[in-house]
């Protein structure tokens, strides 16, 4: 009967002390979580005009730095709120966002901090594993500052990305949010997404921390992070943790060849996602690799790509739409798309569509802004013919048709991050 007692006791201790760690870690949050609001007027891409409604949390008290997703602070120019607990709205600025993880990191100025508000503290040092007792922190639904728990599930690559597959319950409002351990309190993701509840349960993502610790960390270095443009692409393989080259361009043709397989990234063998890989080669001139080819370890020094993938959107509006270069890593840089539409506007009357290449108007042969705004020069009020290279049917086919059309020119400006220049 005592050593049933003892048990019993020793039972009702451990869930006494785990519901009491699960309340400082929540309280603890509420110090360091805000509530993010932005807005885009001219999108970018697949972005839509409108208010996004999210989370952020402090990673840096000195210099008013916050973590959050990129789909939150929104890769087209945009403005943002930021809201302390109990404190009003202030404004925010981007510092960085990211094209490859779904992460960003704004800020606010630091004397706009509230005195009780607390700086997170991020597990940067390992990869969460799997059973992990986490908590997810942010605003569903506007229901503001509020936490559910689970477990760490399993880290997934998904659609090029890795990600943090949770239980913990995640919806609209928990962007951006921390993911933290509910045992030491720490970071150990930014919560992003979620499936569709009407077909699954449980099926939660976040960032994980530990590569966007090596983005803040560059980035308080003075260096870029963005990931660099890799001239190489891998073979999709049954085995989520293997990276199989399946296309070489020529620049890095004297290091790989079709079905190398990439063992290890300066020494780190768990570098087996793409993911990984960008992580090491950020900031860096030059990284080591092992693979495996012909059934032999090998040992090269890859240089990293110069050309990075700036985050930072440019474009011009005229007669409704915003035109602009992709900044998506497998898209030509040198290449002017259509990247949003208004409606009822002159360009969509035109026929125009979202998507759409412009190769020249007028005749300038248009790369860039600066020959979008070289041609358009002096034409307001007028017609200007426009040469478009379209994708067919479905979207994302290769095989393309070109297309001429009439554009009346109306209200031209330069969109950017800051702001609207006429």
């Amino acid at each position: 009967m005592i050593r049933t007692y003892l048990a019993i006791t020793g039972v009702f201790v451990l869930i006494f002390s785990s519901q009491a760690e699960a309340k400082d870690v929540i309280a603890e949050a509420s110090l360091y979580t805000v509530k993010v609001n932005s807005a885009v007027k001219y999108p970018f891409g697949r972005e839509t005009k409108g208010t996004a409604l999210g989370a952020a949390f402090m990673v840096d008290r000195e210099r008013g730095w916050l973590l959050t997703n990129a789909h939150v602070a929104r890769w087209s120019p945009s403005s943002i709120l930021v809201s302390f607990k109990n404190h009003p709205y202030v404004e925010g600025q981007k510092v960085y966002v990211d094209n490859h993880l779904d992460m960003a990191v704004i800020k606010v100025d630091p004397k706009d901090i509230p005195a009780e508000a607390t700086q997170a503290h991020l597990r940067c040092d390992q990869y969460s594993v799997p059973g992990t007792p986490v908590i997810a922190f942010g605003h569903p639904w506007s229901l503001d500052y509020t936490a559910t728990r689970g477990i760490i599930s399993g880290t997934k690559f998904m659609e090029g990305i890795e990600n943090l597959q949770t239980d913990a319950a995640l919806n609209p409002g928990n962007s951006g949010g921390p993911l933290i351990d509910e045992k030491t309190g720490d970071i150990v993701g930014i919560n992003a997404a979620g499936l569709s509840k009407s077909t699954t349960e449980g099926m939660n993502f976040a960032v994980p921390i530990k590569l966007a610790c090596t983005i803040v960390d560059l980035l308080k270095q003075g260096k870029n992070p963005a990931p660099p443009i890799l001239p190489i692409t891998l073979a999709t393989t049954l085995n989520d943790k293997e990276m199989v080259v399946g296309v070489v361009k020529d620049e890095w043709s004297k290091y790989f060849t079709v079905g190398d397989r990439i063992l290890s990234v300066d020494g780190d063998q768990e570098a087996r996602y793409l993911s990984r890989l960008l992580d090491h080669m950020r900031g860096k001139d030059q990284v080591s690799v092992t693979i495996k080819r012909n059934g032999q370890d090998q040992d090269i020094k890859v240089d990293v790509p110069t050309s990075k993938n700036e985050a930072k959107r440019l474009g011009v509006q005229v007669s409704g739409m915003t035109l602009g270069v992709s900044t998506l890593a497998d898209v030509s840089q040198k290449e002017i798309w259509v990247q949003f539409l208004d409606d009822a506007s002159v360009a969509q009357q035109s026929l125009f569509r979202e998507g759409d290449i412009v190769l020249s108007i007028d005749g300038v042969n248009t790369k860039s802004h600066e020959d979008v705004l070289k041609a358009l020069e002096g034409k307001d009020k007028k017609d200007v013919e426009v040469i478009i290279k379209r994708s067919r049917q479905p979207v994302g086919s290769t095989r393309y048709d070109f297309v001429v059309r009439k554009l009346r020119v109306e209200n031209v400006f330069v969109v950017n991050e800051a702001g609207i220049q006429k």
